[in-house]
């Protein structure tokens, strides 16, 4: 029997799911989703068997939040996305415009924002109230009008907060951070027995969210990478023997790297965290480069910004405020270590560096992730407003799901090495499936 991922609930402890939604005036009865009948496998994400089962997202026939009695507050968190206004957008009106609710409040600069004196009750910074034509053209702004942050998830001085100005659902916009602050959030309210719904929208550029296809801001990030890939590669074939080396996002996933690749022709090595990166030896990177350069001329390489952490003598022991470790830069490694084995061989090459992750996240969305932002924001308003709490709204198989926040727990989705997309990357890039340091066969 397959695992059904069961979705926390503030009904009946709290009263009863028995509001007409007001999205009756102009959906038909097929459009609701019955919450007993829908689900979809979550298999090929979910690397185990039986595979879990995912609730489908969507509106309910019957709500738990009366409109006029509610109020709402957003959160955007951790670094930036391209999309995230266009989440705010897409939350802000279908609350005001088809849930009728009035009161909806944004946070400002991320968890920060939460912060307030318990003694006074006076707020570090003034919550902003948001309205429908607050909202109106912010999808053609990048960033976040709400401003961002990292860190200051203390559980307990956010719901504080949430209690002092009384909100009974909280939408919290970001990555795994973020995610897990919710997490910590929802077991907080749960823990002090509060009605309030807590409720997650996945935001990352290195696409590394467990149980989701993508996250909003991805495939602009893809779109922007391939131009700077295609950057190097033409500084590359412009010089005698030119290496061009991109360094792209993607802390424990390749997931960026290796589509933004994909979208251009002419890569010749895309390093990716899944895989173990070795240098020296006769089937090491460097030896397959060298081959690229005499004998193509010039050399394209894409490198995640997580790969070949082990190829550093001293691991670094820093974090960030939202508690990830601070990794080693590759491209300054890989660059320094590129030129000095060249100088080595006795072969002059031209070395382009090329590092476009502030740029890749700072984009206004593309068409694509418009749309699928605003889906993401309508999904979560109808999770909430229905009475779900401690979820995330996610997207597998063509389908917005509702998935429990205690199943991001611990978890990071990787590339999937065996995949069709790094599978015909090989095959384009002709670089080995795995680099070794001496023949094994």
């Amino acid at each position: 029997m397959n695992q059904h991922f069961s979705i926390p609930c503030l009904y009946p402890v709290f009263g009863e799911r028995n509001i007409p939604s007001p999205l009756k005036t102009f959906l038909s009865p097929h459009h609701f989703i019955d919450d007993n009948k829908n689900a979809i496998l979550a298999n090929l994400m979910a690397h185990e068997q039986p595979s879990p089962s995912l609730e489908i997202a969507g509106p309910r026939e019957n709500i738990f939040w009366a409109s006029d009695k509610i109020k709402v507050a957003l959160v955007t968190c951790g670094g930036l996305a391209p999309g995230l206004n266009n989440v705010v957008q897409s939350i802000v009106r279908v609350l005001y415009d088809r849930y009728k609710v009035r009161r909806i409040l944004g946070v400002p600069f991320g968890l920060q924002g939460f912060s307030h004196d318990s003694t006074t009750k006076q707020f570090q910074f003034d919550w902003c109230p948001l309205e429908d034509h607050f909202v109106q053209n912010i999808d053609s702004e990048a960033g976040s009008i709400l401003g961002t942050s990292r860190g200051h998830s203390n559980a307990a001085h956010i719901v504080d907060a949430l209690q002092l100005q009384n909100i009974q659902i909280l939408f919290m916009i970001g990555g795994d951070g973020t995610l897990r602050g919710a997490y910590s959030i929802y077991q907080e309210v749960t823990q002090r027995n509060l009605p309030i719904s807590v409720i997650g929208i996945p935001k990352t550029v290195d696409n590394d969210i467990p149980w989701v296809s993508k996250s909003f801001g991805f495939d602009t990030a893809v779109a922007q990478g391939a131009e700077a890939i295609r950057c190097a590669i033409t500084e590359a074939r412009s010089a005698y023997h030119g290496i061009g080396l991109v360094k792209i996002m993607g802390r424990h996933s390749g997931a960026l790297a290796a589509t933004a690749a994909a979208a251009v022709t002419d890569v010749d090595f895309v390093l990716i965290p899944e895989v173990d990166l070795i240098l020296d030896g006769p089937y090491g990177f460097f030896h397959n480069l060298s081959r690229c350069i005499l004998e193509k001329g010039y050399a394209t390489i894409v490198v995640a910004e997580g790969t070949g952490q082990n190829l550093f003598s001293e691991t670094n022991k820093e974090y960030d405020p939202s508690g990830n470790p601070k990794l080693n830069d590759i491209g300054r490694f890989l660059q320094e270590k590129i030129l000095t084995y060249f100088k080595e061989q006795s072969i002059d090459v031209t070395l382009k560096y090329i590092d476009p992750s502030y740029i890749l996240r700072s984009q206004l969305t593309s068409a694509d992730d418009s749309i699928f932002c605003s889906h993401l924001g309508q999904h979560a308003v109808h999770a909430a407003m229905s009475g779900k709490t401690g979820l995330m709204i996610g997207y597998v198989h063509e389908y917005f799901t509702h998935i429990p926040l205690e199943a991001l727990q611990g978890k990071k989705k990787r590339l999937d090495i065996n995949s069709p997309l790094w599978l015909s990357l090989l095959a384009s890039t002709g670089q080995p499936r795995e680099w070794i340091l001496k023949d094994t066969l």
